[in-house]
């Protein structure tokens, strides 16, 4: 078992991209010291994590079915439910691995 200085606590996700077949997803957290103009903690990146194209759709589905859980053991109201699903038909990247030109922010922020 990992030591909990093994561990990385975050509190969102950053850019998704796929580049050359592999996924990179930014791992955010609040800083501790850098604020905005209202006095509110400012996402950092912390860490990235890096898998194939398999592991994140392994990722996904895991993911699903955590807020199906959390869905039905009324940890979570029907709005932020359908949240996942909204973002999983607004991926950050085409189908040629190319970023879109919008960009997408975490709902977390």
């Amino acid at each position: 078992m990992p030591s909990i200085s093994e561990q990385s606590f975050i509190d969102g996700v950053g850019d998704i991209r796929l580049r050359d077949g592999i996924i990179r997803m930014d791992l955010l957290a609040l800083s501790p010291t850098r604020r905005d103009q209202e006095g509110n903690p400012v996402p950092q990146f912390v860490d990235q994590l890096v898998m194939s194209p398999a592991a994140f759709l392994r990722m996904v589905s895991a993911l699903g079915d955590t807020v199906k859980q959390m869905h039905d053991k009324g940890l979570l109201t029907s709005p932020a439910s359908d949240q996942p699903e909204a973002a999983a038909e607004q991926p950050s990247v085409t189908s040629s691995g190319k970023k879109k030109k919008e960009k997408k922010v975490s709902p977390n922020f």
